[in-house]
């Protein structure tokens, strides 16, 4: 097969798995990028929860067999804090 033809598979299958991912009742996950490279899989974007982070990376796993699975998402938990507002501060 060419260097092309694998592009374009390799396309073909990011976009069946994410097809899956907003599929998956338990996710409707969209914001999520695929990369593949050899036999392993990035996984960047963003989720909400911890336990989405988890369930994306299943999903991925079990639609990609085979692969190393690299999840580099990231959650509303991996944000850091906000600053405190002035009101918030003066009842500090």
């Amino acid at each position: 097969m060419s260097a092309t033809g694998e592009t374009e598979d390799m396309g073909a299958v990011c976009e069946e798995t994410r097809r899956a991912l907003a599929e998956d009742p338990r996710l409707g996950q969209l914001d999520v990028g695929i990369t593949l490279r050899g036999q392993r899989a990035l996984l960047t974007g963003h989720v909400v929860t911890r336990d989405r982070q988890e369930l994306v990376a299943a999903v991925v796993a079990d639609h990609l067999p085979g692969y190393v699975i690299d999840n580099a998402t990231t959650t509303l938990d991996d944000l850091p804090e906000p600053p405190p507002t002035s009101e918030e501060q003066l009842r500090g």
